[in-house]
Formats: C-alpha cells, sequence, structure tokens
C-alpha cells in the first residue's frame, strides 16, 4: 500500500510531453519527429516502461492512466481522435524489467502532429511569427518541497531510464530552454534534447523547449 500511495504521489509529478508527451509512469523515451516543408511528416518511437506498472494493471486499456500509446488498441484509439494521423509500424515486447513499445506514424499536417502530443492543448502549443513556425513544450511544471523518501523513491525506480527527443526540420531551426534540466542542441536542421527522467521528474522550476523555423 505504501508503494502504490508513492507510486501515486510520482504519478501527479506530470513530465509534460512525448516527444513530448506528459509522463506518469517509469518510462524511458527516444523519439524523432521529421516535418516536412508542406506540415506532414513522421514520429518514431521507442520507448520502455517498467513491469511494475504492469504488475498494477495499468497497460491495458490504459488511456486515462498512461498519457502515451501502448498497446496496439491505445494506438487505434489515438488514431480514431486525431484526423490525419497514421500507423505505419507497429511493435510490443518485454524483457525482464521493461515492456519495450515501438512504433512509428505518419501525420499529415501539423494540426495532426499537435493531436498526437498534446490532445488537451495545454502543453505544446504552435503559432506563426512572421515567417516562422514556433513550437513551446512544457515538458515539466516543476514540483516543490518533495519529501525525501519520495525523491530517494524516484531515483530508485527511474534510474537508467533517459529520455532522447529529436525534431527534424524543413529548415535550421532555433531553440531555448528554460530551466536548468536536460541539455538542448541543434546540428543542421535537427534539435535534440535529452535528460535523465529523473530529473526532469524532480525539477522545482518549468521546463520549457521553445522550437522555432522557417516554414
Amino acid at each position: 500500500m505504501k508503494l502504490s500511495m508513492k507510486l501515486y504521489k510520482i504519478g501527479l509529478l506530470s513530465l509534460g510531453v512525448l516527444v513530448v508527451l506528459s509522463f506518469t509512469s517509469c518510462i524511458g523515451l527516444n523519439s524523432t519527429v521529421t516535418i516536412r516543408q508542406n506540415g506532414s511528416g513522421t514520429i518514431q518511437l521507442e520507448y520502455r516502461l517498467s513491469r511494475m506498472f504492469e504488475a498494477l494493471g495499468k497497460l491495458d486499456g490504459n488511456e486515462k492512466q498512461l498519457p502515451l500509446p501502448v498497446s496496439r488498441t491505445d494506438f487505434e484509439r489515438t488514431l480514431s481522435r486525431v484526423p490525419g494521423l497514421t500507423l505505419n509500424s507497429y511493435s510490443l515486447s518485454q524483457d525482464q524489467k521493461n515492456v519495450i513499445v515501438k512504433a512509428e506514424l505518419a501525420f499529415a499536417n501539423l494540426e495532426a502532429l499537435m493531436g498526437f502530443l498534446d490532445a488537451s492543448g495545454q502543453s505544446v502549443k504552435l503559432i506563426s511569427e512572421g515567417d516562422n513556425r514556433v513550437m513551446s513544450m512544457v515538458l515539466v511544471k516543476g514540483i516543490k518541497n518533495v519529501d525525501k523518501d519520495l525523491e530517494n523513491l524516484v531515483h530508485t525506480i527511474f534510474t537508467g531510464y533517459t529520455i532522447d527527443v529529436r525534431f527534424t526540420y524543413p529548415s535550421p531551426p532555433l531553440v531555448s530552454a528554460s530551466g536548468k534540466i536536460g541539455q538542448a542542441t541543434v546540428t543542421g536542421t535537427t534539435v535534440r534534447y535529452t535528460s535523465s527522467v529523473s530529473d526532469l521528474v524532480l525539477s522545482p522550476e518549468p521546463v520549457e523547449l521553445r522550437l522555432s523555423w522557417k516554414e
């Protein structure tokens, strides 16, 4: 019961979005989003969820528990609510520690991409500024006054889990990041953000990425 309550508290520590998504579970994420000149593109995903959550019964019909789709049914549910989104490939496997999900999706336009990244429209926003498109993503809202027991639990169960997300644009992008968690770099037309999951979960301040590129 004590473990379940602490896991519940961890669930209250929002990690924002996938690729940019809100995470409320033990997870390691690798993602590449490629945006073409016309606004279409692909999303390549690979993420690892601790089997601890499988034991808690959260991987079947888990839309309300895990914002990221896990089963094929979850992906199909996502496709049904986001026009312009299609599933190119999907696989699910397990090892002793993790459930491993790999998928590739295609989006017909930026609206479909936004619908996948953040259905609520609260954590990911897209605007136009002159000839530029600007995407802002709140990765964490920040949490203060975390008790020591919860902090130790976060470090224990998130050890080895990282977030590594890339956005490739049709033109060289600019990136800025608020907060001191993780690292954002630009190479050519690709932005890459990396961080340990535990650092993000325990960040006392909001962490937000602001990405801009010419259309």
